[in-house]
């Protein structure tokens, strides 16, 4: 929300003079006059002299309080000049210090690691290009006079905050090489630290040489990922999402970069955009501070926030067996991910696509459970209803009861008649042993695992 207007001070002004008391003054040297008149003294006419002396100290007190009375009017317009000064500096510096959380570059994201979302970069991505004078949006109203016109100017400009363009198809650096590659090291690092290894990946033939190669970005390359190129002049155009091209002076852009900075010196540059010329003091870092970054980021973990291309399920490690049927089923970004069927049960529906890999994550996830639990433990019923090869790999398994197929719609349809008989016996000894659960019997409990659900639904009734 938008705060009010600053309040410009009013500018002092001279208080009127006030009217001079003419006809107060007239009262004594008319009665002056009369008393001369009535007794002929000139002794009186004396009296008429007040009238003249009235005027004049009523002016010189008039003058006087006129003088105090601008003083204090000065004094005020003073101290609500420095309230509005002090009001204008808190806004501003609040104004900056949320523009800097909302858009870090590499040294803020350092400082105070940045917020990461879900969502990997895009083309409308803002990427923060340096630092410079923008727009504020503190307003002040009142007064026209030359401060006030100067006040307002500095209330709409803001200094020493992000500039920001679109990543879009990239940016482009021109300059002298290791003042270019510090440039590109601070806003490879600058993206690091906004998005982790698993929204974004880093590519191009020359990371170890600037000094990115160790970010957990550079490592690993998630399928779907964001992908960033770092590339030279003379590089072919890479395949990737965005580049930042490294370019010597006056060298032409490549196609497709919207943002070029001129790198003039260290911490002075130009960014020219379809927008304009803005003139920023661009974040430079160098290759050691780079290294050491992508390190303390490897060694805080960073890398796990990249899901690997496959993982075999020989290389998840199972639980200890407990009281339920705990099982590992895959990899996460940051922990592998368990199933417990009877804690987290007892039911479970696997959803997707065709050709997702629904058949393949529950022969997994009876595989897992198989290696972690015995027959005693724990009986597979397999219900395959389409094509009859989903479970064929796990015919051999001692906890697999029976494998149901479509194929054979008899013997489906005496497998559905037979669970229903075993549910009902289950529940019987249940009952008789007035157990609630199969575990305080010793009874090995009973998992049915079906492919392709809807079509048993709709060929057979569900015990």
């Amino acid at each position: 929300m938008d705060s009010l207007p600053i309040a410009i001070p009013a500018t002092p002004v001279p208080a009127r003079r006030p009217p001079t008391p003419f006809i107060a003054a007239l009262v004594p040297v008319v009665a002056g006059v009369v008393l001369w008149l009535v007794t002929g003294s000139l002794f009186s006419l004396c009296f008429a002299a007040l009238g003249p002396l009235m005027i004049f100290a009523s002016l010189i007190d008039g003058a006087r309080s006129r003088r105090k009375a601008f003083r204090v009017a000065e004094i005020e317009s003073a101290a609500a000049w420095s309230l509005a000064e002090a009001q204008l500096s808190q806004l501003h510096d609040d104004e900056r210090q949320m523009r800097w959380h909302r858009h870090p570059d590499a040294a803020a994201g350092l400082a105070q690691p940045p917020l990461r979302g879900l969502e990997s970069p895009n083309a409308d991505t803002e990427i923060v290009v340096g630092s410079g004078v923008g727009a504020s949006a503190v307003r002040a109203s009142g007064g026209e006079g030359e401060r006030e016109r100067e006040f307002r100017t500095r209330c709409a400009r803001l200094d020493s905050v992000p500039i920001t363009v679109p990543l879009s198809g990239g940016v482009g650096l021109r300059g002298a090489h290791p003042v270019v590659a510090s440039v590109a090291r601070a806003l490879v690092v600058q993206l690091c630290l906004r998005f982790g290894a698993a929204q974004m990946s880093i590519l191009g033939p020359h990371l170890e040489e600037l000094g990115i190669a160790g970010f957990p970005q550079s490592r690993f390359a998630r399928r779907g990922a964001f992908r960033l190129a770092v590339t030279r002049s003379g590089d072919s155009h890479p395949s990737s999402d965005a580049v930042i091209w490294l370019l010597g002076r006056d060298e032409d852009v490549p196609e497709g970069i919207a943002t070029v900075i001129d790198v003039v010196e260290p911490h002075r540059a130009s960014v020219r955009t379809p927008q304009g010329i803005i003139e920023v003091a661009a974040e430079c870092m160098s290759r050691d501070q780079a290294i050491a970054i992508g390190e303390e980021r490897s060694r805080e973990g960073d890398e796990l926030d990249s899901l690997p291309p496959g993982v075999a399920l020989s290389d998840l490690r199972q639980p200890e067996s407990g009281i339920g049927l705990a099982a590992v089923v895959g990899r996460g970004e940051r922990t592998d991910t368990l199933l417990d069927i009877v804690d987290d049960g007892p039911h479970a529906i696997v959803t997707g696509t065709t050709g997702s890999g629904k058949s393949e994550l529950l022969v997994s996830w009876v595989t897992a459970m198989a290696s972690g639990h015995g027959p005693d433990r724990v009986t597979f019923v397999l219900a395959d209803f389409k094509g009859g090869t989903a479970f064929e790999p796990l015919r051999m398994l001692p906890q697999v009861a029976a494998v149901i197929t479509d194929l054979d719609e008899e013997g489906a349809r005496r497998g559905v008649s037979s669970l229903t008989a075993e549910l009902r016996r289950r529940e019987s000894v249940l009952a008789e042993a007035g157990a609630r659960d199969v575990r305080e019997i010793g009874m090995a409990r009973l998992v049915i695992v079906v492919d392709e659900f809807a079509a048993l639904l709709q060929e057979h009734s569900y015990p």
